[in-house]
């Protein structure tokens, strides 16, 4: 004898289950591409961080090697700055110095620094009194912001890093 009763609910259920387990594969793949997204957005945020902090440490060590009297007129990225100007990081006209290093791998375009020099200072409340402070040499240090651009694996990503150097000459 067949229970001829049968209302279909187990195929409802298994149809029901059927979608929710559908949607909750959809979610978990949505998120995956999203967190691979995000993964390589970092990644390549921090190659321009590198990049940039690599033209930095050349800008720092050719703000060393500069001559005291230097032309300030973009040679070699040194510049004065301009309190009234857009700044020389943000100016179109700007003449970015190329790194000297190595060529790197991997970057959309080479990092470039500029350097601007900020004057000199006394080293100390004791050379402020010297009577000789202006010819001793050792109580003045010099002053400069060098700022550095460096770029990730396409143009989109770009890192600006800056440092503030005191320079004995």
């Amino acid at each position: 004898m067949v229970n001829r009763n049968q209302t279909g609910a187990a195929l409802f259920v298994s149809l029901i289950l059927l979608v929710v387990m559908t949607l909750l594969g959809i979610t978990t793949a949505k998120m995956t591409i999203i967190g691979e997204r995000m993964a390589g957005h970092f990644f390549n945020k921090q190659i321009s961080f590198d990049s940039a902090e690599a033209a930095l440490r050349d800008g720092e060590a050719a703000a060393s090697a500069f001559e005291l009297y230097a032309p300030t007129d973009g040679t070699g990225g040194l510049y004065l700055p301009d309190a009234t100007a857009t700044p020389l990081w943000d100016d179109s006209n700007t003449v970015w110095q190329a790194r000297t290093g190595a060529t790197l791998g991997g970057v959309a375009q080479q990092p470039r620094f500029v350097a601007e020099y900020l004057g000199g200072v006394p080293r100390d409340d004791n050379c402020l009194l010297d009577s000789d402070a202006s010819s001793n040499q050792d109580c003045w240090r010099y002053v400069y912001r060098v700022s550095g651009q460096g770029w990730g694996a396409n143009t989109n990503s770009s890192s600006l890093t800056q440092s503030t150097v005191h320079l004995r000459k």
